[in-house]
């Protein structure tokens, strides 16, 4: 999976979520993810992940994404940083 795969899959959460991805070995199966997204609001960091495991299960069941490093943020979060 490339990065900009990854980031279009991701992005698809919700409207107006944005990903930053680095692919950490360039094998493009160990990637870091920053996602920023208002479908964020009032879950805990552990519900914001599964948020976007729930959209990848079938490259991580399939192994095209092996890692994925999570940071998750709601806009208000993100612009605090």
């Amino acid at each position: 999976m490339t990065v900009e795969q990854l980031k279009i899959r991701i992005e698809s959460l919700a409207a107006g979520t944005k990903a930053q991805i680095t692919d950490l070995t360039g094998t493009q199966n160990h990637f870091q993810a920053v996602v920023v997204s208002p479908a964020f609001a009032d879950l805990t960091p552990v519900e914001q992940h599964r948020l976007i495991f729930q959209i990848l299960q079938t490259e991580i069941k399939s192994d095209e994404v092996h890692a994925l490093s999570l940071k998750t943020y709601t806009p208000d979060q993100f612009a605090k940083l």
